[in-house]
């Protein structure tokens, strides 16, 4: 491991990413009852609408439509495989890259870590696009936001400097 505080870092905010990737791609429509209002993000992201749960209201408000949807289900279990690559990248980088006595796991794993921070500041550009739209549905975007800014900021800290 280059530096535990990318790999912890890397952990916490790529694992979670990671999970509701997962979650995204494998079992859209699942409403995971430890992560808190879960069901709302559901809801703003569509997925209610495509993949309703069984016996739940959205079941039956939009069961007869829901096979009109198939392309946003496409696209959203699409953008859920792109971001578990991504967080595969990510971990391959912070734990696969060994320190080297020659220095070149260092700058192999800069070099990753600047693409990476990059990308992140192209997300939370995205990310915070829609916060205020999530607002007016009740999703609150700001521990996202946060979360993923603080991944980039230690992304850019080991990266370029």
């Amino acid at each position: 491991v280059v530096s535990r505080i990318v790999a912890r870092t890397t952990v916490l905010v790529s694992g979670m990413v990671a999970l509701l990737a997962g979650r995204d791609l494998f079992f859209p429509g699942t409403i995971l009852n430890f992560i808190p209002r879960d069901d709302i993000y559901l809801e703003w992201t569509g997925a209610l609408i495509h993949s309703p749960p069984e016996d739940s209201p959205e079941a039956a408000e939009h069961g007869m439509e829901q096979a009109f949807f198939i392309g946003d289900k496409y696209l959203s279990q699409f953008m859920a495989l792109n971001l578990l690559i991504l967080c595969v990248y990510r971990f391959v980088a912070a734990f696969g890259i060994q320190y080297r006595s020659d220095g070149g796991g260092v700058v192999q794993a800069r070099m990753i870590w600047k693409a990476q921070a990059v990308g992140n500041v192209l997300i939370l550009y995205l990310f915070r696009l829609f916060a205020s739209a999530a607002n007016t549905a009740s999703l609150d975007l700001r521990w996202h936001l946060m979360s993923l800014a603080y991944e980039t900021f230690i992304l850019f800290m080991y990266g370029f400097l």
